[in-house]
């Protein structure tokens, strides 16, 4: 079954929706970005959420101790590290890692072997003018993840949407997938709606691939 996170949750219903909807992992923000979240806000939500969904903390090229004190203090799970971090960086993190990766070409197994990491996010690279790594809407051409398809700790991202999401997860065959913007309305808040739509479609696809693999066995 894919995973799905939902990333860039800035309050308490968003993460609900989150929740309510069935998602593997949510995303709080740490780094500079219109989605950032204060460790205050990050602690309250994080207080009040079960242990059915993963909170995950975003970071972009902080330093080890703020990340380790700010995954502490917040009761994070996982540390998500979007910018140049180093294999031996995420050495020294305390919890589990996904790194992010900007996808500027075809990636190659061997480009995974020096990471100790739990996995991996590939995204779109950041465009010109944009305020954050990730959640910009942007993809890109999937058919440079052909080596590593079909691996379960590779995450998807990058510009999906409840109209991509099957294509995608059909083209990567994915751990899990990554949403932020192709969720939210034009305010850019989280939509109860988009998120309920959007796992609807990761299902949906998940049953259609289950029953022809099963096709192909009778």
């Amino acid at each position: 079954m894919t995973r799905v996170k939902i990333c860039g949750i800035k309050t308490i219903q968003e993460a609900k929706y989150a929740c309510d909807y069935g998602a593997w992992a949510i995303g709080e923000v740490f780094a500079p970005s219109p989605r950032r979240i204060s460790i205050e806000d990050a602690l309250h939500i994080n207080r009040q959420l079960d242990n059915s969904v993963l909170k995950i903390g975003v970071f972009v090229d902080e330093s080890i101790e703020r990340v380790n004190h700010v995954a502490d203090t917040c009761g994070l799970d996982m540390v998500q590290l979007h910018g140049n971090e180093t294999p031996d960086y995420v050495k020294q993190i305390n919890k589990p890692v996904l790194k992010s990766i900007a996808v500027r070409g075809p990636v190659t197994i061997n480009f995974l072997k020096p990471w100790q990491a739990w996995g991996f996010i590939f995204d779109a690279p950041r465009p010109a003018g944009a305020k954050a790594n990730g959640g910009n809407g942007v993809t890109f051409p999937w058919e440079w993840l052909d080596a590593i398809k079909g691996r379960q700790d590779v995450f998807l991202a990058g510009g999906l949407t409840v109209q991509n999401v099957d294509s995608a997860i059909r083209r990567v065959l994915p751990g899990g997938v990554d949403v932020s913007s192709g969720v939210e309305d034009f305010r850019g808040d989280k939509d109860a709606e988009k998120i309920a739509a959007f796992m609807a479609q990761v299902r949906e696809t998940d049953r259609d691939m289950a029953g022809r693999g099963r096709e192909k066995h009778e």
